[in-house]
């Protein structure tokens, strides 16, 4: 099995928004802040110190982003320390899952938690970023981890996958 370079990682085809390193922030964004704040009501992983680690200084999903954020993004971003962000994230939400029982999957968030992703900085004022408050609100815990726990992840890594088959064509 082939592993992805910084390169194949950072790839932004011109025709194309995204690289997978936007792909693995955003959906790990979402992640972390839906299944922390959300659904566990507890503290997300990303941290100062996760954000020096990853170089970047952002903490929103990204869902505003335009193409040259996304560009900036890549060059400035550290993938290793990215990866390592969304292996914490992936395993913080089993662990979450784990704990869950029937009566919490019919659980709305509170207003309260609804504040916080605006609070910290998990969505923007910019409408392609604040419609996700209004969106998760009326969520309940099974609908949070439908989407975007899983269908919104199989969307872009789905597209990582198109991304690295483009990468290919292009070096060949």
């Amino acid at each position: 099995m082939q592993l992805l370079t910084d390169d194949n990682i950072k790839y932004r085809p011109r025709d194309n928004f995204s690289s997978i390193a936007w792909n693995v922030w955003h959906i790990t964004r979402i992640e972390d802040a839906v299944s922390n704040i959300l659904i566990n009501n507890s503290k997300q992983i990303l941290s100062e110190e996760i954000l020096n680690k990853i170089n970047v200084t952002i903490t929103d999903t990204g869902n505003a982003f335009t193409e040259k954020n996304v560009d900036t993004f890549n060059e400035q971003v550290n993938t290793k320390e990215l990866l390592n962000y969304r292996k914490k994230v992936g395993k913080n939400t089993l662990t979450i899952l784990n704990s869950l029982t029937v009566n919490d999957r019919k659980r709305k968030p509170t207003q309260e938690q609804m504040n916080r992703i605006i609070k910290e900085g998990v969505v923007t004022s910019v409408q392609d970023s604040i419609w996700l408050v209004d969106f998760w609100s009326k969520k309940t815990v099974s609908g949070l981890l439908t989407m975007p726990i899983t269908r919104h992840q199989i969307v872009h890594i789905n597209d990582c996958f198109k991304l690295v088959e483009d990468y290919k064509r292009k070096r060949v």
